[in-house]
């Protein structure tokens, strides 16, 4: 399994950290080198033109004359007889005057001036930081798309063998739940137990398919308010199992476009994420009312609300806190609450608890 979208991020961006670094260092190492060479080329182009003044005046070759020079060129000046001087570095010139003398020219080693305040390097780091952002943003992008890419091909392959090996026997055991007679009231829990459960396991089937192939949804007018109540009976022994009671107030009816399948499963999976969320019980509260044009779904439970990193990136693709997780269910009800022109929305109750708001678009 490769890693999730936040550590790949993590990787990716500790990765640019590292290049922009080292291509700091040696975007400044090119600098320095530059510099020095100007400033060699300018070292020996004022030794040269110094000398052919010399040269052609035919000056004395005296401490005097080389005294003065210094003062005017800032550098150590020198005359000696030809052959007895020594060999030329990156700070010493000797230059032939004629047969009998050399002139040496030497001068401080070199110290870089570069610096932030200096227009021309501040330029060049600014320059490169932003080239460096822009290819790091295209390449991080496309690392993204890529993982996402396989991890959805990835999924529609166990998906497609989760729905034949797992659809005909549960078909199987809902068709010998409806056949049963049950004797007594306890039979006729544990019939429904296994309608209810059996149900979960088919909206799971369904999550994983509609998850590797998200076919549009069929529109159709349905009254929201019986879906949800009709997804509540069923999650009732489920609730009940965990501790927690689901309360709801809503109104009715209230009549939207919608596939009441896909509906069903994301009501379904905001009820299954809020049990989770409270493994000691608690309570579940769904709230319903219109604004305007749109019908605004509630739900906040009594748990311990969502972590700062759950609320930038729960409906995000693989992103679960859950031991064991797989990072679906948010990501699937945002899908699903989108294709169907509405929008979706985690926050925390400031009383404690986790809040997700639902709106869709009214008939």
């Amino acid at each position: 399994m490769s890693a999730s979208p936040h550590k790949l991020r993590l990787t990716l961006g500790l990765g640019f950290l590292a290049f922009i670094i080292a291509g700091s260092l040696l975007l400044l190492a090119w600098l320095r080198q530059r510099e020095r060479e100007e400033s060699n080329r300018l070292f020996q182009a004022l030794a040269q033109a110094d000398a052919e003044f010399v040269r052609r005046m035919t000056l004395p070759r005296s401490q005097k004359l080389a005294h003065d020079l210094e003062q005017l060129l800032g550098m150590q000046i020198e005359f000696r007889d030809s052959g007895t001087a020594p060999a030329n570095t990156e700070d010493r010139l000797t230059i032939r005057l004629d047969e009998k003398h050399d002139m040496i020219f030497s001068r401080k080693p070199v110290v870089s001036s570069l610096s932030l305040r200096d227009p021309a390097t501040r330029n060049a780091f600014i320059a490169f930081w932003l080239i460096s952002a822009l290819v790091g943003w295209l390449l991080v992008r496309e690392r993204l798309k890529r993982a996402h890419s396989e991890r959805l091909a990835m999924l529609g392959r166990v998906a497609t063998s989760l729905a034949h090996d797992i659809k005909n026997p549960l078909a199987s055991i809902q068709l010998h739940a409806q056949l049963m007679t049950p004797q007594n009231e306890e039979d006729a829990q544990a019939v429904r137990l296994i309608e209810s459960e059996s149900e979960v396991i088919a909206g799971l089937v369904n999550q994983w398919l509609h998850l590797a192939n998200p076919l549009p949804p069929k529109l159709v007018k349905l009254d929201l308010t019986e879906c949800i109540r009709g997804v509540a009976v069923n999650m009732e022994a489920q609730a009940l199992h965990a501790g927690v009671e689901i309360t709801l107030d809503l109104p009715a009816p209230v009549f939207i476009m919608g596939d009441s399948q896909r509906l069903a499963q994301a009501i379904r999976n905001l009820m299954i994420n809020a049990i989770q969320a409270m493994p000691r019980g608690g309570r579940l509260k769904i709230n319903g009312q219109p604004a305007d044009a749109w019908f605004e779904l509630r739900f906040a439970d009594s748990g311990a609300g969502f972590s700062e990193m759950a609320l930038a990136q729960g409906s995000e693709l693989f992103f679960t806190e859950k031991e064991g997780g797989m990072g679906v269910g948010l990501n699937i009800v945002s899908s699903i609450i989108t294709a169907h022109g509405g929008t979706m929305k985690l926050q925390n109750d400031p009383k404690g608890g986790a809040v997700i708001l639902v709106t869709l678009p009214l008939l």
